[in-house]
């Protein structure tokens, strides 16, 4: 396929997404200009909700497309903004209880978010939603449902080391060794086996990947979702 060829079908899918959010949001009736949902629920976190696809919408870097972006996601985000709990942790859906502290559902999925947004936008307000993200991770983001990286210690992490680029703040990268010390003491914390042991995303696989990352944190990458030039 040619770049052009790929240029073209980037734009494809990119206006079928935000034509989508925006036929949602004014089916739903909601004050945002896009919406999503999946199996009729509108879930907020990474993996299957709001936080994920706006993060993704923030990367795209053609000028044709980013205004457009940039003019629907923004007063999204400070929607999102609204959403979260006093202790710093984001909600999983609409109405639910500050219980998840996962990369797929909660404040470790959402970090990404604000950090991108903040790069974007540069806007401060941003850069104080991820470090409270990283701060409730530091607080409750030892997972006992495995090691990996949706929904465990070494996902998790990835919040610490989003923070630290963001800021240069050693405490940050601190917090990260220390759930990788966690993680490296596999088996001893009477953590769930995951379905998948060995997989990328709730398996060994995604520790080790994390654990690789930490050998040079100024370039990690949360695998198959954050991008890094």
């Amino acid at each position: 396929m040619s770049t052009s060829q790929c240029l073209n079908l980037s734009f494809q899918v990119v206006n079928a997404v935000l034509e989508s959010g925006e036929i949602l949001a004014r089916k739903r009736k909601i004050p945002i200009p896009l919406m999503y949902e999946w199996h009729d629920k509108a879930y907020l976190g990474a993996a299957h909700g709001l936080a994920g696809i706006f993060y993704m919408l923030l990367q795209i870097r053609e000028p044709a497309l980013q205004e457009r972006i940039h003019q629907r996601v923004q007063p999204c985000i400070d929607y999102m903004l609204t959403l979260r709990f006093a202790s710093g942790n984001c909600p999983s859906s609409f109405g639910s209880e500050d219980k998840l502290v996962h990369w797929c559902h909660g404040a470790p999925g959402w970090v990404h978010m604000f950090g991108l947004a903040y790069k974007v936008f540069k806007d401060k307000k941003y850069l104080k939603a991820a470090v409270d993200c990283a701060d409730v991770v530091w607080q409750r983001g030892l997972l006992r449902k495995g090691y990996g990286i949706c929904h465990g210690p070494a996902g998790n992490a990835y919040t610490f080391l989003t923070v630290f680029k963001l800021t240069g703040d050693q405490r940050y990268l601190y917090y990260a060794y220390k759930f990788a010390e966690w993680c490296c003491d596999y088996g001893k914390h009477g953590c769930r086996i995951a379905d998948r042991p060995y997989s990328m995303f709730e398996g060994m696989a995604g520790t080790i990947y994390f654990l690789v990352d930490l050998l040079d944190p100024g370039k990690s990458a949360f695998p198959g979702f954050e991008y890094h030039t």
